[in-house]
């Protein structure tokens, strides 16, 4: 029998180059002074390769998640050209499972997969000059195939498209043939298109204009590479290049390596608004570093407390993972040292109990009495000290 084919099943705008196996395309982070809220940053491509022919990524994501704790409000900001169809439906299924209220907001860019987690959320909302696109899923086949092989191929992106199909019935009450027919044209919505086909639940007009920008060819939305060809953007997203907005716009397709416009670099620094608009990229890179920092603490606070824990303190180790009130590794060595003394307290009572009810202690010497018997002198010891 023939080995099983595999095959990448994306709905994306376009195929970007491959990140690292280590590296995550997603972003988790409690808010500062509120632990009952936390945010996913979804920019760029979902999944990549880091999701495909790479078992430990859905655990991963779904590790990330539960440390959050119990937090009662998740942000899931997105930017995204979309990515892989099956790792988009397990973030979705992930987020709708848990407990927490699920707010997707869309910074730019809204597109394929990504419009797969949008979906999935309580509620969606927008920037006013946010992007919606909707397509058919499409397949990588890297591979010689057969007749019959193509045919499953038909099979599985019929199944994908019709699974897809009824998730956007779900969201916006429509019918699924009016949303089939949407994705087979290829759609491209403004922010208020998508609200009126119920993709969107709020367009918030006060948020940060989207900065779109062409560089060297290639569409960027906040600075981040939507992995298609500027000049098939539709042409409400490429207008949008004469319209200055905060942070500035460029077009690098005839002046490489120039971002930003003169206004930009006059700017004056007062807060950090001012420098997010003078260096979106600059503090994207900070946000992002402190991200992964902040993961990186956590991951260490739950290996240590785990390495820590000793037998019969599962449920102080759950507490201080994910209970109201959660330990550092410190604290929680504390608590280690308490329950190891407990132990060895009722060792000692227990031997003590054992030598007093199996008379133990009225066993005399053996061969040479006068010899000293080191385990029961110890025992014994241990009587009169109670």
């Amino acid at each position: 029998m023939r080995k099983a084919k595999k095959y990448r099943i994306v709905n994306q705008a376009a195929t970007q180059p491959p990140k690292a196996k280590n590296e995550t395309f997603w972003k988790f982070r409690n808010l500062a002074g509120d632990d009952q809220k936390a945010e996913l940053l979804l920019y760029g491509d979902i999944a990549e390769r880091s999701w495909w022919e790479d078992t430990a990524t859905p655990q991963r994501f779904a590790n990330d998640l539960a440390a959050l704790g119990n937090v009662k409000e998740i942000t899931v900001y997105i930017n995204s050209g979309g990515g892989d169809v099956f790792a988009a439906q397990t973030i979705g299924n992930m987020l709708e499972r848990n407990g927490a209220t699920v707010i997707a907001h869309i910074d730019g860019l809204c597109a394929s997969a990504a419009t797969i987690v949008a979906c999935h959320a309580d509620k969606v909302v927008a920037a006013a000059d946010a992007s919606y696109m909707v397509h058919p899923p499409s397949m990588g086949v890297c591979d010689y195939l057969t007749a019959e092989d193509m045919r499953n191929c038909i099979k599985a992106l019929d199944a994908i498209r019709g699974n897809i199909v009824t998730l956007y019935a779900k969201k916006t009450g429509k019918t699924e043939d009016e949303c089939g027919a949407w994705m087979d044209e290829t759609n491209w919505w403004t922010a208020s298109e998508a609200k009126e086909n119920g993709f969107i639940d709020e367009v918030d007009g006060e948020e940060t204009d989207a900065v779109v920008e062409n560089r060297n060819g290639v569409l960027f939305v906040n600075s981040v590479s939507m992995g298609l060809p500027f000049d098939k953007a539709p042409n409400f997203v490429k207008s949008r290049m004469g319209v200055k907005t905060p942070g500035g716009f460029s077009d690098t397709a005839n002046n490489p390596g120039m971002t930003g416009t003169q206004e930009e670099e006059a700017m004056e620094i007062k807060n950090k608004d001012d420098l997010m608009k003078a260096y979106p990229d600059m503090v994207n890179e900070i946000r992002k570093d402190a991200a992964v920092d902040a993961i990186n603490r956590e991951r260490a606070r739950i290996r240590d407390i785990q390495d820590m824990t000793l037998p019969g303190m599962e449920k102080t180790m759950q507490d201080a993972l994910y209970g109201e009130h959660p330990m550092d590794a410190t604290e929680y060595a504390k608590e280690v040292a308490k329950a190891a003394k407990a132990q060895a307290q009722r060792r000692v009572k227990d031997l003590h109990d054992d030598a007093q009810t199996g008379g133990a202690n009225d066993v005399t010497g053996g061969i040479d009495d006068s010899k000293t018997d080191i385990y029961m002198d110890a025992l014994r010891a241990v009587g009169k000290k109670k």
